[in-house]
């Protein structure tokens, strides 16, 4: 059952999955993977467990919103970046900032993505049965 806890933990896994890829602070997989420190070996597997999260959260996005609910999460979240530009929040010509949200706008979209069939079932009282053995 989809709760407002739940769907908050699928954002924060999201923010924490794709912040851990890369971000602009210079603690993420891709600082690490282009330093000196570390083994091979153990850097391809972060590889492997990232990809594979990613492509996970990547999928069930795809499944649940398809590419209009994508399209609509994201001109939401853009929108609201515009609005917080236009009233002087924040500057998009720091690359820094440009990058944090860009990035955000990608982790709020896998995250709901991640929580749009349950977010449909609680709004309409219909189950997504498209995926669902008989």
């Amino acid at each position: 059952m989809m709760t407002t806890a739940g769907f908050i933990v699928r954002i924060i896994f999201a923010v924490l999955l794709v912040f851990g890829i890369y971000n602009p602070s210079g603690y993420s997989y891709y600082d690490w993977l282009v330093g000196d420190q570390g083994h091979w070996t153990v850097k391809l597997f972060g590889a492997s467990v990232l990809a594979f999260l990613l492509f996970i959260h990547a999928q069930a996005t795809w499944r649940s919103m398809k590419l209009i609910g994508i399209l609509l999460v994201l001109s939401v979240v853009s929108s609201f970046g515009w609005v917080l530009w236009d009233f002087g929040v924040i500057d998009l010509a720091d690359p820094t900032t440009r990058s944090l949200g860009l990035l955000s706008t990608v982790a709020i979209v896998l995250g709901a993505g991640q929580s749009w069939s349950l977010v449909r079932y609680r709004l309409s009282g219909q189950v997504d049965s498209q995926n669902l053995i008989a």
